[in-house]
């Protein structure tokens, strides 16, 4: 594929020093990831004076597969692929890895559960250990990201992105728990978990004096690494290389509250971008009415506010719907006529939802395992999750209604307000994904994490 020309201070951006570290933030639609991938081409150029071999990171590996269609083609130099990747390859290299040494997902909730069980027992009954398992995964990831290693340092640091303080007594719990699951992981034969991989990193990588891989690092949507993970990539890159980070704190569905500015990158000053080159003008006022509601408001770290665009198009459509199968049903008809001239997105908040959406139709899974990106019309079917960077002409996001979003989940883990705020940055996600035309449905009462403000929608009852 040939990439798209930069426009405006872009080019600038991509032609920074090959020196030093550079952060790069601005709103949806602003071109950072066709930024970061101009950016390690050029970085990886032997015809760039300072060039060297350049790591493109990421989290999410739908985006990987993205990201390698677009780069350019005989890059040798370049290596993308997402911080997990990187740092399972790295330990390996030092022999600090196992095969099969990483609990999944379900093996890491399993046993937070088992460790909050044997704590408990040691306790009088308490409501805090009725809390929903989800917090203690997201508490324990939030530690682990931030790099705190000791008990007493938990003790006392501020935890940011919590609506609510947690007491010091509180937190000595959450640490017993913590060590209760490292103990239990131990004993399956696990060593890691994907949270506190970058630790280990971390730790290697200060110790290593061996000459670095990479001369340069990139990292695209960095928002959604964690403090640690930043850090690791900052120590991977040469000592005389460069170190890119582009983000946009709007979209941050990972690791809550977490900023660059505590990751140790040295930086003279920030470039912001503005500027929305993606959506159409209709569909940017649906994403800044977001941006400005309570529940994101004064919520999110280093915001860049938007510019609207100027490119015109049609105003985005709510519709009200009888039940959850006429939504499905308009879902399935505006998902076929749009998927026929254009690529047409149907994303929904788990992927369990997506796929109901979808059922019957002939889509393309967004999923982690795409190992190759489809640069044509059709149907791509996913969670917002899976949509981070991609942009497609049409995004349809079915099951908007209250008891869909925010969803149950998730006020059950954290409350309604932390639950807004969460939420909220992934309906930004998928409603910023779509360049000219935006349906969204859905049935009883409309969510109240979505903007309702006049001439926003074109309302429809089907």
């Amino acid at each position: 594929m040939s990439l798209p020309t930069p426009q405006g201070k872009q080019s600038r951006v991509i032609y920074l020093p090959a020196r030093g570290h550079q952060v790069v933030l601005g709103t949806a639609g602003t071109g950072k990831t066709v930024m970061a991938i101009f950016r390690a081409a050029h970085l990886s150029n032997p015809a760039t004076p300072g060039f060297g071999r350049t790591l493109l990171a990421t989290y999410n590996r739908t985006l990987v597969t993205y990201l390698n269609y677009l780069s350019p083609a005989q890059q040798a130099n370049l290596t993308i692929e997402t911080f997990g990747r990187f740092g399972r390859g790295y330990l390996h290299s030092r022999s600090k890895m196992r095969q099969r040494g990483i609990a999944d997902a379900f093996q890491r909730r399993a046993l937070i559960q088992q460790a909050l069980t044997e704590v408990a027992s040691g306790y009088k009954p308490h409501t805090f250990f009725d809390r929903d398992i989800g917090w203690f995964e997201d508490e324990l990831a939030w530690i682990d990201g931030s790099g705190i290693l000791t008990k007493t340092d938990y003790r006392a640091v501020k935890r940011r992105g919590r609506q609510t303080a947690l007491h010091d007594s509180l937190r000595e719990v959450v640490w017993k728990v913590r060590e209760q699951y490292r103990h239990a992981r131990t004993d399956k034969g696990l060593e890691y978990d994907w949270h506190d991989l970058a630790s280990t990193v971390l730790t290697e990588l200060r110790s290593d004096s061996s000459e670095r891989r990479y001369r340069h690092v990139v990292i695209d949507e960095g928002q959604d690494l964690s403090p640690q993970e930043l850090r690791s990539l900052a120590a991977a890159a040469d000592p005389d290389g460069s170190v890119t980070f582009f983000g946009d704190y709007a979209q941050q569905i990972y690791g809550q509250d977490m900023s660059w500015r505590s990751c140790g990158l040295t930086v003279r000053a920030v470039e912001e971008f503005k500027d929305n080159y993606r959506n159409s003008t209709q569909i940017a006022r649906v994403a800044i009415a977001l941006s400005e509601m309570p529940q994101l408001r004064g919520a999110i770290t280093d915001l860049v506010e938007p510019v609207a665009p100027t490119a015109a198009g049609p105003p985005p459509t709510l519709v009200q719907c009888a039940d959850e199968e006429r939504e499905i049903a308009v879902t399935q008809v505006r998902a076929k006529v749009l998927g026929a001239v254009g690529k047409v997105a149907v994303l929904a908040r788990t992927w369990d939802d997506a796929r109901r959406a979808c059922r019957g139709l002939p889509y393309i899974s967004l999923n982690t395992e795409m190992g190759v990106w489809h640069e044509r019309p059709g149907i791509y079917c996913g969670a917002y999750h899976s949509a981070k960077g991609l942009e497609f002409d049409a995004v349809i996001l079915p099951f908007c209604g209250g008891a869909r979003m925010p969803h149950p989940e998730t006020v059950a883990a954290f409350g309604p307000d932390e639950a807004a705020t969460r939420e909220s940055k992934l309906l930004y996600v998928g409603i910023t994904r779509a360049r000219s035309d935006l349906l969204i449905t859905y049935s009883g009462e409309l969510s109240s994490l979505l903007p309702t403000t006049a001439g926003l929608f074109a309302t429809v009852r089907a």
